[in-house]
């Protein structure tokens, strides 16, 4: 893969989730419409699970189109869709088609990206080329909110459709208009075999650790900042300086998934993560609240760009579409447990519980990725 298009895919994927995190902003707008908790709840719950149902589909697309015409085709639904929030308040019925619109368009976005990296990117740095492109999601959730906020404050609660629609129309233009694309858009492959897929114990359990990750970082983004006002600290800074370290880890440390075992990383980085995590009810004392940023921070670097490159190792050539579509899949999947299950967990033994509960699914990924037969290039 050439680096000119790593670098178009990197500034793509930036945009396409500082969409996605000015419309963390959207329950806001909700609540001020008087709209429940529970429909605010099944409106955003909307989006992820249309994404996860419509990712299959998206990777038999690629396969049949090619990377270049899914992700154009999930750029401009996620733009159409950012506009017609101005048109359909969250008040009706259609609201609940348009999330499912918006999903599918951040499903096709995402299963071309992953595809285009995980098939055009050398082996010797495709470690690094799933670190560089985690840093830029991980950027944009991080401080495109914070933007969002004050777009918000100073034009009122539209300026986040605003602003979600001209970051897409951005990246949609410049995709549209980049050349010497035809490597891979023009791509004649056999169709895309899922149960075939999922036959692959090294594949399949790599999916289970995903969800596991996912399942606990999920539960920190949705729940940690309900609990930081809880025991009266800023839950914005700790997870700002936390995520800042992921990044720069993503950013400069990506390399070392290239040059040494990445299940070996996985395993240190699981405990990291999950210590980090179980040490949140202790973040009342300054050095537990450093540690835990420093350990949730650091396990955080390193774990999903090194499940993502591993993922990219496995099966042929021509089942690099259809295994990243289902490894986006557990993504989404293990971003739903962690937003429900944790949620009903937390009323019954208590957000600080849950995050106990959070560190210790992380901490059995050690496990999976121990004992499970796992495939790794070296």
């Amino acid at each position: 893969m050439k680096i000119s298009q790593l670098t178009i895919i990197n500034i793509l994927t930036f945009l396409v989730f500082s969409n996605t995190a000015f419309f963390f902003m959207y329950p806001i707008y909700l609540t001020a419409l008087a709209v429940s908790k529970t429909a605010v709840g099944l409106i955003m719950g909307m989006y992820s699970v249309a994404s996860l149902v419509a990712r299959p589909l998206a990777g038999k697309c690629i396969d049949r189109f090619g990377e270049k015409p899914i992700l154009l085709s999930g750029l401009c639904l996620i733009f159409v869709c950012s506009i017609l929030y101005h048109v359909i308040p969250g008040t009706v019925g259609g609201i609940y088609v348009l999330r499912v619109f918006h999903g599918i368009g951040f499903s096709a976005f995402i299963a071309g990206a992953f595809s285009t990296i995980a098939k055009f990117t050398p082996q010797e740095i495709r470690g690094r080329a799933f670190s560089y492109n985690g840093a830029t999601m991980l950027a944009a959730l991080g401080f495109v909110p914070l933007a969002g906020e004050s777009l918000m404050d100073a034009l009122g609660h539209p300026a986040i459709f605003h602003g979600g629609a001209a970051v897409t129309f951005l990246g949609f233009s410049l995709l549209l208009f980049t050349k010497k694309w035809e490597k891979i858009a023009a791509r004649g492959a056999p169709k895309v075999r899922y149960t075939q897929l999922l036959k692959d114990r090294s594949f399949f359990f790599i999916l289970v650790a995903m969800i596991l990750f996912v399942d606990a970082q999920a539960t920190v983004l949705n729940y940690f900042p309900l609990y930081a006002k809880t025991i009266g600290i800023r839950g914005g800074l700790f997870l700002s300086l936390a995520l800042g370290l992921a990044v720069s880890i993503r950013l400069f440390g990506g390399g070392l998934l290239d040059r040494y075992s990445k299940l070996t990383i996985i395993r240190a980085c699981f405990v990291l993560f999950g210590m980090g995590i179980v040490l949140f009810y202790k973040l009342d004392s300054v050095f537990f609240y450093v540690l835990s940023i420093l350990l949730y921070g650091s396990g955080l670097g390193y774990i999903f760009p090194a499940l993502n490159a591993i993922g990219a190792e496995q099966g042929t050539f021509e089942q690099k579409a259809g295994m990243m579509s289902i490894l986006t899949m557990a993504i989404d999947g293990g971003f739903i447990l962690g937003s429900i299950f944790s949620g009903g967990l937390s009323d019954m033994i208590g957000l600080s519980n849950t995050f106990v509960f959070a560190g210790a699914v992380s901490l059995f990924g050690v496990f999976v990725t121990s004992l499970a037969p796992i495939r790794e290039d070296t």
